[in-house]
């Protein structure tokens, strides 16, 4: 009933949305699609303000774009069919860890695939969810590759009839050979394309390491985690002559950012001033900002960095992309100030319960440890281009912490240890409501979105 209510409002609200242009630069990524072509696949870096994008995210809209619809609605049937992509591929995640039918399995996946900026890049014009995608794919690859499915199986009760023989002919052996091989070549080209969409699927590279980590240390640990390793190496290796012929050797860096030229004063003011008080840029950086009480919860702030803007942005929509509904901007107002309280009982639950390494936590730990790295990331590009003008504390550029984010959430609600004993005999109808509040949210994000 939840995935027909998920599809059943996913493909409705892009219906309704379509040919909408909404997004934070929707001109720079049409204008990109217009003129890039598979024969020409690159203009000048500093020819237009997307021009410094690798790629691949605008020619997948191109190709549709050549096929009749216009350049804004193909990329918003891009964004849509990745956000299915990411869907189904997490989907496929927890069904291989056996998470999927359990409350907690299915308060997550549709919890994060629900949240407003979720919602919003699925019919949006932009490039992050492409980025989401490949990151799903390489999470799900990973941990094909390095959680074999018999370190969580009771190896006395076999699923199917042993092999009679353990050779490498036999059927049993090549099946898996073939499974490592398709895994790793998979996420060598996740990687590879994410690198292709945006600067930001260099992140990618951390899933496998943080995957190995949290797997059990059983026989071939070592030897999953090698290829694991080739595999993120062929990727950097597909994608570094482009980006040396590209980037390098014209710009004399591998990640040049438009900011860097379109707003040259502002950001030479703008490190000017960080770097005479390094720690005030930190700690201004975490505060809390006052331009929401002063101007509304849809402004950001235009002269300090503020991280509060990248949260706000995670359930609110920003005046510059365009106006908020009245009961959305309601219904985000409340999201945005509830899921703190609950993700804070989600961290005291989940290190309560550490230490029983089941999948659930195990797999807490790669999402979690992911968000951080995410929320690194965007602080390391708010320290080199600290220019407020141009909003770099952006929500949308740090979409995978919305999986550390709905884990916390769910964490706070999964232990049933906490529940009093007159109550346990109720637990399976506390399920029942709880998965009724996750319906609910689904309805309600679907029909009234922020953006």
């Amino acid at each position: 009933m939840l995935l027909l209510i998920f599809l059943g409002g996913r493909i409705s609200l892009f219906i309704r949305r379509m040919g909408e242009v909404i997004g934070f630069d929707p001109g720079a990524q049409i204008e990109m699609v217009q003129r890039l072509t598979w024969g020409v696949p690159d203009i000048p870096i500093r020819e237009t303000f997307y021009g410094y994008h690798p790629p691949i995210g605008f020619l997948i809209a191109r190709t549709i774009h050549l096929l009749g619809p216009s350049p804004e609605v193909s990329i918003q049937i891009v964004s849509f069919i990745a956000s299915l992509v990411v869907f189904f591929t997490m989907r496929g995640i927890l069904q291989w860890l056996h998470l999927l039918y359990r409350p907690s399995g299915m308060a997550f996946l549709y919890f994060s695939a629900s949240m407003p900026i979720q919602i919003s890049v699925s019919t949006s014009i932009n490039l992050d969810i492409l980025v989401l995608a490949m990151s799903t794919v390489t999470l799900a690859c990973a941990i094909r590759l390095l959680w074999p499915s018999i370190a969580f199986h009771d190896t006395h009760l076999p699923t199917e009839p042993l092999p009679l023989s353990f050779g490498s002919g036999d059927t049993h052996a090549c099946k898996h050979r073939h499974d490592t091989l398709l895994a790793a070549f998979t996420m060598a080209m996740a990687v590879a394309g994410a690198l292709l969409i945006k600067f930001s699927g260099l992140l990618l590279i951390s899933i496998p390491p943080l995957v190995l980590l949290a797997a059990p240390r059983t026989r071939g640990w070592l030897c999953r985690g090698t290829i694991a390793a080739v595999s993120c190496i062929a990727a950097l290796s597909l994608v570094f002559p482009y980006y040396y012929s590209r980037y390098y050797i014209p710009e004399g860096k591998f990640f040049p950012l438009n900011t860097e030229w379109a707003a040259k004063e502002g950001v030479e003011q703008s490190i000017a001033k960080r770097n005479e008080d390094v720690l005030r840029f930190y700690v201004e950086l975490f505060k809390p900002t006052m331009v929401y009480a002063q101007q509304g919860p849809t402004s950001s702030d235009a002269e300090v960095n503020r991280l509060s803007d990248a949260w706000r942005d995670l359930w609110i929509r920003d005046g510059w992309t365009g106006e908020t509904h009245h009961a959305a901007l309601k219904v985000g107002l409340a999201y945005s100030a509830g899921v703190p309280w609950l993700m804070a009982m989600g961290i005291l639950m989940f290190l309560r319960s550490d230490r029983r390494s089941t999948l659930w936590i195990r797999l807490g730990w790669v999402l979690l440890a992911f968000s951080a790295v995410q929320l690194v990331a965007l602080i390391q590009y708010i320290y080199r281009i600290p220019f407020a003008g141009y909003g770099p504390a952006k929500g949308i550029y740090i979409l995978p912490t919305i999986w550390g984010i709905a884990y916390l959430v769910v964490s706070a609600f999964q232990d049933q240890r906490l529940i009093p004993r007159i109550f346990q005999h109720h637990i399976p109808l506390l399920q029942h409501a709880c998965m009724c509040a996750v319906a609910a949210f689904v309805i309600v994000n679907h029909a009234i979105p922020a953006y």
